[in-house]
């Protein structure tokens, strides 16, 4: 249950906590029209964006933490989290997420990848922050 329930909960927070947070730091530098924790409804849930994105981030905290082996007995992985948010979380974003809500990745899409890399790359590493906090030390493997 842990293996779930804590890189899910890990991967939820860290929206609230990193990703949402870098967003308004971009928007405040002027170098983002996006703003931080759009609460704009959004199917199919009808929940505010930043929530949905959340629970979606969770579902992939899990991905990461199994791929990743996150273990309070092994060193953690701090590049590669920050790397496997930057390019998973982007791809699944732009190929994924965006075609669904019919948004297709045509003409210069280098700014949008270059800012969702930021912070879905900060995502990753609140995510695993979030995961080492909450496995502690004497967890089971």
């Amino acid at each position: 249950m842990q293996r779930i329930v804590l890189p899910f909960l890990a991967g939820f927070l860290a929206v609230i906590f990193f990703q949402q947070p870098t967003i308004e730091l971009l928007h405040l530098a002027g170098t983002s029209a996006n703003t931080a924790y759009p609460l704009l409804p959004v199917p199919p849930l009808g929940v505010p964006e930043f929530v949905m994105t959340a629970l979606i981030n969770g579902v992939v905290a899990i991905v990461m933490a199994w791929l990743l082996r996150v273990s309070p007995a092994r060193p953690a992985p701090w590049i590669a989290a920050f790397v496997f948010g930057g390019i998973a979380l982007t791809a699944v974003s732009v190929f994924v997420i965006g075609p669904l809500r019919g948004e297709w990745p045509s003409g210069n899409i280098l700014p949008r990848l270059a800012f969702d890399f930021v912070i879905d790359a900060m995502w990753g590493w609140g995510a695993l922050v979030f995961m080492r906090a909450f496995m502690g030390n004497d967890s089971n493997e």
